[in-house]
């Protein structure tokens, strides 16, 4: 299936309107194979994206949807990844990975490592989501 049609069925599978925005947006993240910041949101998806406040309002709809997940970077940058998709270099939908950050210009990859923390018990009434990973250091860039 070419990227733009599994665009569309991802937003269809999330119960979302199919927008010319919107499947510009998740295809541009199909294609990133990376986490992505709201600017480099904007940069990918050109003008079928429409203008930056589109872009803003789609990607919090996509989030509130459980098609995004945030990936924490360096200082306010909020990055986006698709929830449930394979990236390059991973071979299935359920893979998980951690995410390496730069702590001088918030560049952010995904990376394997070995077993991954599995989701613990919560304390008495704590309902834990999710576990994810960061790594920290210099990219090559700013070595």
């Amino acid at each position: 299936m070419n990227v733009p049609d599994r665009a569309r069925q991802i937003l269809r599978a999330a119960g979302l309107r199919v927008t010319i925005a919107r499947a510009a947006l998740v295809a541009a993240l199909l294609r990133a194979h990376e986490p992505v910041s709201m600017e480099d949101a904007v940069r990918l998806c050109g003008a079928d994206g429409g203008d930056p406040a589109t872009v803003y309002r789609n990607l919090q709809t996509l989030r509130e949807a459980g098609v995004l997940q945030p990936v924490r970077g360096v200082g306010r940058r909020e990055m986006f990844e698709l929830v449930g998709q394979p990236h390059a270099h991973e071979g299935t939908p359920d893979h998980h990975h951690a995410h390496l950050s730069c702590t001088k210009c918030g560049r952010v990859e995904c990376i394997e490592i070995g077993d991954l923390p599995h989701k613990p018990q919560g304390p008495k009434g704590w309902a834990i989501d999710d576990v994810t990973v960061t790594v920290w250091g210099l990219c090559p860039d700013c070595r």
